[in-house]
């Protein structure tokens, strides 16, 4: 029994991510037509759809039973629809396992080192990991949704019936854990520290190696060194208890960490290739779901993320010599300034 439950959480965490993943990659240009960037499409379309299923159910105060089944059902059609329109993907993804096969001895030797240099990260999360005084809250709200049945209705510290908690009620992190935790049956403390930590380090490293790709795309060669020492830089980066390094290896399930480790980045990223000459489709799609989803991770994205897209608009509007387009980049965080009035509201 606890095989299959084990294995329905990974299946979550795993495959699921990437095969939603295919909507946004079909649209993308062939460089951006990679298995990494699949993967951390696939979650930010996930981010997306909680997003915007669970604040309704929790601001109308339904139960999470109701909401799980709503959220499952819309990520089985999309996963369905998803995986009849990128079924021509995996042609491409054969491609690119190839090319693997055809670098220098010396950029594959380096690939192997920044693997090892991950799986080790990943398995001191597990073996090593650390409880976080953050988790007094994050974990014990999803403990009280999966066992209570309510969302943001009971104090996270004690247990007992409390007023919504409007301060954390649209950014549904916990909530979206608890969801792991419902379907799989594996403990919301499991599911944070045991599987979410390595998961979501190997995410993370995919948003910067897709980072790497776009910065180095004419000298790919080099493409592993950077990893390496991203990588490198990671595992030193523990100077104070609030920075990037540390949030992603000791807090990585956390909202703040899934912020500062993830969203962030992927906004780059995208921002990134927004500035190009040509835009494809599929990363004005990455870009709006990375907006919506720094919501799901912290509240504190109501500024943040409308602050780093203005700014943005601004300079890509003025090297494209566009309004047009600064515009339709600005609208892009349009949700989320509507999610802050609606916060406002609330509050």
């Amino acid at each position: 029994m606890k095989i299959i439950r084990w294995g329905i959480l990974l299946a979550l965490v795993l495959p699921v991510p990437f095969f939603l993943g295919f909507i946004p990659v079909k649209h993308m240009n062939r460089l951006q037509r990679t298995p990494a960037m699949t993967y951390v499409c696939g979650w930010f379309v996930s981010f997306f759809l909680f997003e915007l299923t669970a604040v309704p159910f929790i601001l109308l105060e339904q139960s999470f039973t109701a909401l799980v089944a709503v959220y499952t059902g819309i990520v089985a059609a999309v996963l369905a629809v998803s995986l009849w329109s990128g079924r021509h993907l995996w042609a491409v993804y054969l491609d690119e396992i190839k090319r693997i096969w055809d670098m220098p001895g010396r950029v594959k030797l380096c690939w192997a080192v920044f693997f090892l240099l991950v799986a080790f990260q990943m398995a001191y999360a597990v073996l090593y990991e650390y409880y976080d005084g953050d988790d007094a809250y994050y974990i014990a709200v999803s403990v009280l949704t999966d066992t209570f049945d309510t969302m943001y209705l009971r104090d996270a510290y004690s247990g007992y019936i409390y007023p919504l908690d409007t301060r954390h009620a649209l950014s549904p992190m916990p909530i979206y854990q608890a969801w792991l935790s419902r379907l799989s049956g594996v403990a919301p403390a499991a599911v944070a520290h045991s599987v979410l930590a390595p998961v979501w380090l190997m995410f993370m490293y995919c948003i910067y190696g897709q980072i790497g790709s776009r910065l180095l795309w004419n000298k790919k060669a080099y493409k592993p060194v950077f990893m390496i020492l991203i990588a490198v830089w990671f595992m030193y980066g523990n100077i104070s208890l609030y920075t990037t390094e540390t949030f992603a290896m000791t807090r990585t399930w956390q909202g703040k960490g899934l912020m500062a480790g993830m969203v962030i980045p992927a906004l780059f990223l995208a921002l990134i290739y927004l500035a190009q000459e040509s835009t494809s489709q599929g990363m004005w799609l990455l870009f709006i779901c990375v907006c919506v989803s720094s919501v799901l991770a912290t509240s504190v994205s109501f500024m943040v993320i409308p602050t780093i897209t203005g700014v943005s608009s601004v300079m890509i509007g003025i090297r494209k010599k566009s309004v047009k387009f600064a515009a339709e980049l600005f609208l892009c965080c349009a949700p989320c300034l509507l999610l802050a009035v609606c916060y406002m509201i609330i509050k």
